[in-house]
């Protein structure tokens, strides 16, 4: 990719099928890279159910929206802890990223009035348990590699996001 940039172009979707209420089915299959459509990689889509829990009218089919929003975000920063683990030389043993965001339903109800409190995340926090054998200084220095290159976080710049670092 360093040779030829433009191999790094990506291109990533979604299809989501309404069921019925807040039930939802979204599948995802084909992508591209570097101007090349890959169809063939996975032979059939994954299939992400989601819903909302009764007390929010829903049927409890799956999670929620913006419930999968903060487990996309875990995913990224646990791969980045991986990825750039391994190439800072840091051993991970175990990890586990805790994710939590806060939202007022008001806003996506608009109440009091349409604009009034907004519909998404107000913040985000993430805690990071982490076993290895390196100092705090270098599980720091990954965490920060991990949340800055994540595309997912990237992806929710404008929510405020913080996170702490668990050492086991």
């Amino acid at each position: 990719m360093k040779n030829d940039p433009k191999s790094a172009q990506a291109k990533f979707s979604a299809r989501t099928i309404w069921k019925t209420g807040f039930e939802n089915e979204a599948q995802i299959k084909d992508f591209t890279l570097g101007g090349d459509i890959n169809t063939k990689s996975r032979k059939k889509p994954f299939k992400v159910e989601g819903d909302h829990p009764p007390e929010l009218l829903g049927k409890n089919k799956g999670p929620t929206s913006v419930e999968l929003v903060l487990a996309a975000l875990g995913h990224c920063i646990a791969s980045g802890f991986a990825v750039y683990g391994s190439h800072m030389g840091i051993p991970v043993k175990s990890l586990i990223v805790d994710i939590e965001g806060d939202i007022d339903l008001q806003g996506m109800l608009a109440l009091p009035e349409p604009g009034a409190v907004r519909p998404g995340y107000q913040q985000i926090r993430a805690k990071y348990y982490v076993k290895s054998s390196v100092p705090r200084e270098q599980l720091e220095k990954l965490a920060k590699m991990a949340e800055e290159l994540s595309p997912t976080r990237d992806s929710l710049r404008a929510v405020p996001f913080s996170s702490q670092l668990i050492v086991e």
